[in-house]
């Protein structure tokens, strides 16, 4: 009995996964960060699960002999989280994302909501890098210096305990994105509280950089919207970017068939408006005003692409779908 309470006592109180794939731009300094914060180092352990990188992230963690560094060849994300959690010895699972940066405070303050708000999930929201982008700041439009807290858990930013974890059978292995937002789901279903606080917002160093990036990030985001349809359904932003596909071909039909230039035009204009209303509910909704017209444009173009990659996505997704039900009745 002795010995079973002198190996708890031992085991680290918090466990940090980080899932990684062809993050050697990051890795290293997201691993900095981690191990120089104000925080006891017998408290914490650091996971790192590389997902196959074809490049040197997988090295670049082994360099840091404080981290234990484990490879996952193949598999989703969610695969790529759990199987990180699988090695954790600690009471709080923290997963943090590969190109994400702690403040040396982090830790303390992660610790504080834990004390303050017991039984919780806890998440942050994800702050632009010192050299942002115009994109990156038309995107993640940040007020007073503070980003704009998701409404659902992150992958870059969740502690929760593992106990609940497992309860929870952790993440879904089977989609390719958005398995940060099914564990929220799930967490929620359970009837798990969950609090976002500015107290664990990370540096996000991994923002699409060009637009070009910007809609590759949204094409796959998108891509298990049919998949998980019962989800999706639930979720505007769907809805938002099906409406956005079903116009197009409505202007085209009605241009055809029925000739009237009034109608197309309307069209177009309601076509137009809907990253224009996504523009404003984003402005809104992180409390940021401006009356310069190049930031205004800069916000309508990336939600204009935003819900163009989002269509994208939620196409390439029904065909493959398609192809796969055509494959197995085959």
């Amino acid at each position: 009995m002795t010995a079973r309470i002198e190996a708890e006592s031992a085991s680290p109180y918090f466990s940090i996964v980080i899932p990684a794939y062809n993050e050697e731009d990051h890795i290293g300094s997201c691993l900095q960060s981690i191990f120089t914060l104000n925080y006891d180092s017998a408290k914490y352990e650091v996971i790192v699960v590389d997902n196959g990188s074809q490049d040197r992230s997988y090295e670049i963690a082994l360099n840091f002999d404080q981290a234990k560094v484990f490879q996952l060849l193949e598999g989703n994300v969610g695969a790529v989280r759990n199987h990180g959690a699988a090695q954790a010895r600690g009471q709080i699972l923290i997963f943090i994302d590969a190109d994400c940066l702690m403040d040396e405070d982090w830790l303390n303050r992660a610790e504080q909501l834990i004390n303050d708000w017991p039984n919780y999930v806890y998440g942050g929201g994800v702050k632009l890098p010192i050299d942002a982008t115009w994109i990156e700041t038309s995107w993640l439009l940040e007020s007073k210096g503070q980003p704009t807290l998701p409404k659902h858990l992150i992958g870059a930013s969740t502690v929760l305990s593992t106990k609940l974890f497992w309860e929870i059978n952790g993440y879904n292995e089977l989609v390719s994105s958005g398995e940060d937002t099914d564990l929220h789901n799930r967490l929620t279903s359970n009837n798990s509280p969950v609090l976002i606080d500015h107290a664990l917002d990370v540096t996000h160093l991994g923002n699409a950089k060009t637009l070009m990036q910007f809609l590759q990030r949204q094409i796959w985001h998108s891509e298990n919207y049919i998949s998980n349809i019962i989800q999706s359904v639930k979720d505007p932003v769907f809805l938002a970017t099906s409406v956005f596909i079903i116009l197009p071909f409505f202007v085209l039909i009605q241009s055809i068939f029925l000739s009237s230039s009034n109608i197309t035009i309307i069209s177009l204009l309601s076509w137009g408006s809907i990253p224009f209303l996504l523009s404003l509910k984003r402005m809104s909704r992180s409390r940021y005003f401006t009356l310069n017209p190049i930031n205004i444009f800069s916000i309508y173009v990336l939600d204009f692409i935003y819900l163009a990659g989002r269509s994208l996505g939620l196409l390439k997704g029904f065909f493959n779908l398609v192809r796969l039900h055509d494959f197995g009745s085959s």
